[in-house]
């Protein structure tokens, strides 16, 4: 609710879903939880990585689990990720976190 008051929010519970939605909206930053109730959070972001229109858009990783986290954070496949942030991450430093990743996008 408090990115709603920033920015235009898309939502989707479920990473098939999420997916299907970035290649339609071509969003500006993609917020990705790693623990989804469908696939994985890290497949998603390789599907999105691997297809030509969402393959620039920044990813920032939200996850609650340890395990998640550090291998994240340890993965060279995911040095291209913007930011990692733990669960529970408050609406303000999210907010940060997006504006930072679009600040530092290339603008077209």
């Amino acid at each position: 609710m408090v990115l709603e008051e920033h920015c235009e929010v898309l939502k989707a519970s479920r990473g098939e879903t999420g997916y299907t939605v970035a290649c339609a909206e071509l969003p500006d930053v993609i917020v990705l939880d790693l623990l989804l109730p469908d696939v994985d959070g890290f497949d998603v972001c390789r599907r999105l990585r691997a297809n030509r229109p969402t393959a620039t858009i920044p990813v920032i990783f939200l996850t609650g689990d340890d395990r998640s986290l550090f291998k994240a954070m340890a993965s060279v496949e995911f040095a291209n990720v913007f930011a990692i942030l733990k669960k529970p991450a408050t609406g303000d430093r999210l907010l940060v976190a997006i504006r930072d990743a679009v600040n530092a996008s290339p603008q077209e």
